[in-house]
């Protein structure tokens, strides 16, 4: 399933999901309602899978919706990006995202969803060979889905991404933006001396996808287009003029949040699922 990255207005974003598909199914019976829907793009903020109880419906459901709605999209999550890597469906498979994602992401229900069982993982082999049974588990359409998730989508007022551009590295907003659409990381960008992300560098984890949260905050501003960003969970929609912050659900609890973009500079109205 081949994902645009570049989006025509009317636009709905929609934020982090991990599982949670009685939210989404929730949210979209409000958004069929709203008027921009049947013109409306969507773009999903990342981070599907992991956490919630349903990782394998809300994946289908994600997929099933982009395309109803052709020119829709979904960009890569940190927890998306770590799953990936640890199944080994973006290249060659390494230790460190191996070990990252039995250590530091809460797998459990996304095994659980696939292969209906938990993984045990007593030994370091027998967590590879986990890990060769989800990858077979899963349907190749959401192995497929996963490996071309974009880093980034564009529209000419706003940035969709999972956590936001960095003042931390050497390279200006276009350097970034470039490597982004170009999925690239750090053969394209270095961190600034003393910052630190030089002192937590680390070439196999993007921070733009999440490896630093301080990003989510107070991204790198981009003149003339606002970034929407979902990977730290908020209270309730956070907007200023650099960035919006979108993920009120984090898969834990409702409400799961989406921000209606009817033009570049139209502000955003926000629809929930729940209330």
């Amino acid at each position: 399933m081949p994902l645009p990255t570049q989006l025509d207005y009317p636009i709905i974003a929609i934020g982090d999901l991990h599982g949670q598909l009685g939210f989404l199914d929730r949210l979209l019976t409000k958004l069929r309602t709203h008027d921009v829907w049947p013109a409306a793009r969507l773009v999903f903020l990342g981070d599907l899978v992991d956490r919630g109880p349903d990782v394998k419906g809300t994946v289908q459901r994600v997929m099933d919706v982009l395309t109803e709605k052709p020119g829709s999209t979904c960009v890569m999550g940190n927890h998306d990006f770590a799953l990936a890597n640890a199944l080994g469906l973006l290249g060659e498979r390494s230790a460190f995202w191996t070990d990252k994602y039995r250590d530091n992401y809460d797998h459990e229900p996304t095994f659980r969803s696939y292969t209906g069982a938990g993984p045990v993982y007593s030994t370091d082999d027998e967590w590879l060979r986990e890990l060769d049974d989800l990858r077979e588990a899963m349907p190749e359409s959401h192995r497929e889905f996963l490996r071309g998730l974009p880093w980034l989508a564009e529209a000419s007022g706003h940035l969709f991404l999972h956590n936001g551009l960095s003042s931390e590295l050497n390279e200006p907003a276009e350097i970034q933006l470039h490597a982004l659409r170009m999925r690239r990381w750090a053969d394209v960008v270095s961190p600034k001396v003393g910052t630190k992300t030089a002192a937590v560098w680390q070439p196999h984890y993007p921070v733009w996808l999440g490896a630093d949260k301080r990003v989510n905050a107070n991204p790198l501003p981009v003149p003339g287009r606002v970034q929407v960003v979902g990977h730290v969970q908020v209270n309730a929609p956070e907007v200023n003029p650099v960035r919006i912050r979108l993920d009120t659900s984090g898969g834990v609890s409702e409400p799961l949040t989406a921000a209606v973009f009817r033009s570049a500079t139209a502000p955003p109205e926000f629809v929930t699922s729940s209330g």
